[in-house]
């Protein structure tokens, strides 16, 4: 219930503001919420991606792009994400997530989420893919990035982020590995 709660208010925050333009970096600001902690009195690590949801939506209603999704009908789906956390956040803590656009390709738009506390240091970074869908086909983002911003062209991809798609296409390929040796597991527990 409290992201809901986190999205209607970061909607009332943004919801007449001007469109920046696609490089800028959105600045959503959070406290640590009782629900948000778990058992040892920190945030729970599931809840930075969900907070990652709320800065994402953040970042799209002051770049334009939540208004074009709308405009189009398209469906935005999130296709994957890394985590590294540094530093824990503590219940009724002040933080802010910076999030910013690094690229895109074909179909995914890359972003990156930094956790910054009061203290200005970077507690955890998220890096994530989100692609666009119409009709139950992928919109190309070339065509998303020119309807939002006209002209608009790729920043250069860092480096790590070429790493980390390469390792979630390996990760990907060992897991229908797994599944493709289900079969003998389950033979392997019949015969106990």
């Amino acid at each position: 219930m409290n992201l809901y709660l986190r999205l209607i208010l970061t909607w009332l925050r943004n919801r007449r503001s001007d469109a920046r333009h696609y490089l800028h970096v959105a600045r959503s600001r959070f406290r640590v919420l009782p629900h948000d902690l778990d058992a040892f009195g920190h945030m729970n690590n599931g809840r930075y991606l969900q907070i990652m949801d709320v800065a994402r939506v953040e970042w799209m209603m002051q770049t334009g792009v939540a208004g074009e999704i709308r405009r189009q009908g398209w469906a935005p789906l999130l296709g994957g994400g890394a985590m590294r956390f540094r530093y824990s956040l503590r219940f009724l803590q002040r933080y802010e997530v910076r999030t910013r656009l690094l690229g895109w390709d074909e179909r995914w738009f890359y972003l990156e989420h930094t956790f910054v506390d009061a203290r200005m240091r970077s507690v955890a970074v998220g890096i994530t893919r989100a692609g666009l869908r119409r009709n139950g086909q992928w919109v190309p983002a070339t065509e998303v990035a020119e309807a939002v911003y006209p002209g608009a062209t790729p920043p250069t991809m860092p480096g790590h982020v070429k790493d980390w798609t390469e390792l979630e296409e390996a990760i990907c390929l060992h897991s229908t590995d797994v599944l493709d040796h289900a079969d003998v597991d389950d033979a392997l527990r019949s015969t106990h």
